[in-house]
């Protein structure tokens, strides 16, 4: 309840603004009369959210926000509203008579609000507002249910509307990321192909709501470890993962176990026999094609599968006959004569010939006679290079691997020789990729090696350590950050120690100038006392002849000498002051340069101790990285990548166009269950084990969702007030910091734990404006944050202490990046410039105008002293940052580019506009590698 003290002060407050308004009203013709409550039914409480902060933002809240708080007075949320303004409570809970904020919006009393007219185009609460206001405070003034992002009543997004406001690549340089409106896509820039569009499952599972978020997606962002990505909409993160340690899993569903897999030659259908009888095709692991029970694994061996579209399997019986089974309804298509041979694989080819593969290592060719149901065998195909052990057919070619050390490729209608691989050890067993261009082998010392088909020449060993390749990575980008800055900190300590020899050198000057100064004073005393006998002379003289005016004038004049020796006493006094304050300035400067030298130096005895234990890691990771892994088995998968398995089920993915390796799920098998037999089909591996088990590999995980960051709880507000624009990972992954806020009226920042998604820190009034962009420093002490406050600023992660801001833009900041030494800060501005920061002092070392509209994104690349940047006026440009120069531009986009990233080390270049098409450019030469557009 307002007191009667309250009153009298708000009242004296409004006085003038009440009598201007009252004298407008007069002018303008406007009779005030009080508004009359409407009657409130609404059949539940009044809802502050829903029904009185409309009202509100429709009328007051122009003046009285966060922003532009007139009389201290903020009508933006039930707390602020509660609290008051300047003059003191506005709203007595439950007693809405005594309320003035009620009196007023009624024009009860005055100053009535809003006042009238106005500049804000506000208007007068009509009849059904004052009763909800009434309502209201009757029921108390509560908060009611929170205003989140949930409760909001959402439109679709226009599906026209594809313009592409987040990108970023994962620290490898496979996978890229893009956000279009409420969806997010991921691409592989190995099978560059859109191997994932996110999906939250709480948007439903059609379309349109099929999304990863209901709002716009203003940022995107990879973890450290490439497996994680950050996403942020409207009052929301979510958090993302590949779920590599779940990637190898048992087959379900098997009702024997398996005798033998094998894959058709386009690689998009695998046939599985089981020991009851069963032969079963799939397309993939969950989609069967056809089922077939009537061949008997003791009677009967699967040897393959083919045709147009896999209608056909080819088995072979125990008395030599060998068959072409038409999948769909079981029937015999041709069937040979019996004979002495066994046999274990076969390959249909142009849907006329079988090549089957006899355990004596030739190759039977048979012809397919449909109207005869005859199959008919010609002269057995024998190599001249030994005994064929394997064989598979690709679309162009078929490969045959001879028992010994070769593998040779053969024309498929004609079966001669095209090109041999020879390995320097026996092969043990080899696959050919679908479209026969690369050839992959394991010898008997376990290595595997990729081939070129076309010449026969080994591309690489697929035998390097991931694991352990990452580790040496990221110690190696951790020792040359920390290098980096003990580097820069001795430099630091040199520029110290010369201002302390500066100050030292005008110590001695000030020192000589006290001397001299001294000596000067006591000259100009000694000259002064000389004076005195003279103008006592003078005087007496002149007391005893008091008429005679020559005397006089001798007096004036021995005083007037007097005088100016007077004077130069006090001048010399005044200059041995000065020379005295100049020797304790300068001892007062020299105490603060070498307490800035002793700070450095133990400042460069942490940084030498971290750089230290960095050396060490980095070499017991280049150790630990030359390790290489084995393989028992091979073959190709999806679009672009071999795969190898060891006898633990460890499997590894590499790129098939230049054998790096990609990925690796960790073993999964017993060793009683090691597997025999592998085969990929789709984006999946099927595994044979050594005891009739069967397993799955998907080499490709789904990107799921895993957390939601900012829900406090059903019906509580979120953690974040508004729209999260700029999200970053801390280097070692540790960390999660989201920037945000409300437009005009506040700059959020917040930082999160990615272990368990819980809240580490908020930094208040981090910006007066909403945060666009965000950086780590290199080790991880900084954050640093750019606003449309036109600030850039820093905090220390430790506490959350804002530590230096930097100014100079003269529009909103819209990105900002630390170099790899953390001296240099640059920020990207809407007044079309780019500016360069010295990180510790703060000041400006450069200014860039390349681009002719706003600069949206910028990034430093790795520890160079290059970066790359776009803007509006539809360019992408690699700059150095030491001289502003262009390094190299990355042309093709039409539009207005919002947004770009690069890999750590500069290969990769990504960049999303308004046209909603994501382009991919080599970081070296400028040159496009990819292009996708909305929808693909």
């Amino acid at each position: 309840m307002l007191n009667f003290g309250h009153r009298i002060f708000i009242v004296c407050r409004i006085f003038v603004v009440g009598t201007i308004a009252l004298a407008n009203s007069q002018a303008f013709g406007l009779d005030e009369e009080a508004i009359k409550p409407e009657e409130v039914a609404l059949g539940r409480p009044v809802d502050f959210s829903s029904d009185i902060a409309p009202i509100f933002r429709a009328n007051c809240v122009a003046c009285h926000n966060k922003a532009k708080s007139e009389g201290q007075l903020i009508l933006e949320d039930v707390a602020s509203i509660l609290k008051g303004g300047s003059s003191g409570e506005i709203v007595a809970p439950g007693k809405p008579d005594d309320s003035y904020l009620y009196n007023v919006a009624a024009r009860i009393e005055e100053s009535y609000m809003p006042p009238m007219p106005n500049e804000v185009q506000a208007k007068k609460l009509t009849p059904r507002e004052v009763g909800l206001l009434r309502q209201w405070i009757v029921e108390g003034a509560k908060a009611g249910t929170a205003d989140t992002a949930a409760s909001m009543s959402w439109q679709a997004i226009n599906t026209g509307l594809n313009a592409i406001y987040a990108v970023d690549t994962d620290p490898f340089g496979r996978f890229v990321a893009a956000g279009r409106a409420g969806n997010v896509n991921i691409y592989d820039m190995i099978a560059k192909e859109n191997v994932a569009s996110l999906i939250d499952p709480a948007r439903g599972q059609t379309s349109p709501q099929q999304q990863a978020h209901q709002d716009y997606v203003h940022a995107v962002a990879f973890h450290p470890n490439g497996q994680m990505l950050a996403t942020s909409g409207y009052q929301v993160v979510k958090l993302w993962t590949r779920a590599i340690t779940n990637a190898v899993q048992p087959w379900k569903g098997m009702s024997a176990k398996v005798v033998r897999i094998c894959r058709s030659p386009d690689g998009n259908a695998a046939a599985v026999q089981l020991a009851d009888g069963t032969i079963q095709v799939h397309n993939t692991v969950d989609e069967m094609k056809s089922l077939l029970t009537a061949y008997d694994p003791q009677e009967w061996k699967l040897l393959g599968i083919g045709g147009t579209t896999n209608q056909f399997a080819v088995v072979a019986g125990t008395d030599g006959r060998v068959k072409l089974v038409k999948l769909e309804t079981g029937a015999d298509v041709a069937v040979s004569e019996a004979s002495d041979l066994a046999f274990e694989q076969a390959a249909m080819i142009a849907d006329k010939t079988i090549v089957a593969l006899a355990t004596d290592g030739t190759l039977q060719r048979f012809s397919i006679d449909v109207p005869q149901n005859k199959l008919s065998v010609s002269e057995p195909v024998k190599s001249s290079k030994g005994p064929i052990k394997q064989i598979s057919l690709s679309a162009a070619n078929l490969m045959c691997r001879i028992e010994g050390n070769v593998v040779e490729i053969l024309k498929p209608d004609s079966l001669t020789p095209i090109k041999a691989v020879q390995s320097a050890r026996p092969i043990v067993t080899a696959g050919i990729s679908v479209s026969g261009d690369r050839l992959a082998t394991v010898d008997a010392d376990g290595t595997a090696e990729l081939w070129n088909t076309a010449d026969g020449k080994l591309i690489a060993k697929l035998n390097s350590n991931l694991t352990k390749a990452r580790v040496l990575a990221q110690q190696t980008a951790n020792k040359a950050v920390l290098d980096a800055r003990v580097k820069v900190v001795k430099s630091q300590i040199t520029e110290d120690e010369k201002r302390v020899k500066e100050q030292n050198d005008s110590l001695k000057k000030s020192e000589e100038e006290v001397k001299k100064t001294t000596e000067a004073l006591a000259a100009a005393k000694k000259k002064a006392e000389a004076e005195a006998p003279k103008v006592a002379a003078a005087q007496k003289a002149s007391d005893e002849k008091a008429e005679d005016a020559g005397l006089k004038k001798k007096l004036e004049a021995a005083k007037a000498a007097e005088q100016k020796e007077k004077d130069a006493v006090l001048a010399a006094e005044n200059s041995l002051k000065s020379a005295k304050k100049g020797v304790e300035l300068s001892k007062q400067a020299i105490k603060r340069a070498e307490a800035k030298v002793a700070e450095r130096r133990q400042l460069l005895a942490q940084a030498e101790a971290e750089a230290r234990s960095a050396a060490d890691s980095h070499k017991l990771a280049d150790v630990e990285s030359k390790q290489v892994v084995t393989a028992t088995l091979v073959t190709f998968a999806g679009n672009g990548f071999v795969a190898t398995m060891d006898d633990t089920g460890s499997t590894r993915l590499w790129n098939s166009t230049d054998g790096k390796p990609v990925d690796v799920f960790p073993a999964a098998f017993s060793a009683d269950a090691k597997p025999s037999a592998i085969c990929g089909i789709s984006s999946e591996l099927i595994v044979r084990q050594a005891n009739g088990q069967a397993s799955v590999v998907k080499p490709f995980p789904k990107w799921s969702l895993t957390a939601t960051l900012g829900s406090a709880g059903e019906g509580k507000p979120s953690r974040f007030a508004d729209r999260v624009l700029s999200l970053a990972f801390s280097p070692d992954g540790t960390l999660l910091a989201a920037g945000g806020g409300e437009a005009s009226r506040s700059g959020e920042l917040t930082i999160w734990n990615v272990a368990d998604r819980k809240l580490v820190r908020t930094i208040a009034d981090a910006h007066s404006d909403t945060v666009y962009g965000l950086d780590f420093s290199r080790d991880g002490k900084f954050l640093a944050s750019a606003a449309a406050d036109k600030f850039v600023k820093v905090f220390d992660i430790s506490n959350g202490n804002h530590v230096r801001s930097y100014e100079g833009h003269t529009h909103h900041v819209m990105d900002v990046s630390w170099n790899g030494d953390g001296t240099k800060l640059i920020s990207a501005g809407a007044d079309n410039a780019i500016k360069v920061w010295n990180a510790e002092t703060g000041e400006q070392s450069r200014t860039i105008t390349t681009y002719k509209k706003q600069v949206t994104s910028l990034e430093f690349i790795g520890m160079e002293d290059e970066f790359i940047s776009c803007s509006g006026d539809k360019r992408v440009f690699r700059h150095r940052a030491a001289n502003g120069g262009t390094v190299r531009e990355f042309k093709g986009c039409p539009d207005y580019v919002y947004c770009s990233a690069t890999t750590s080390d500069g290969m990769l270049i990504a960049a999303g506009c308004e046209d909603g098409v994501l382009r991919i450019w080599n970081g070296k030469d400028g040159k496009e590698i990819a292009s996708f557009a909305a929808g693909k």
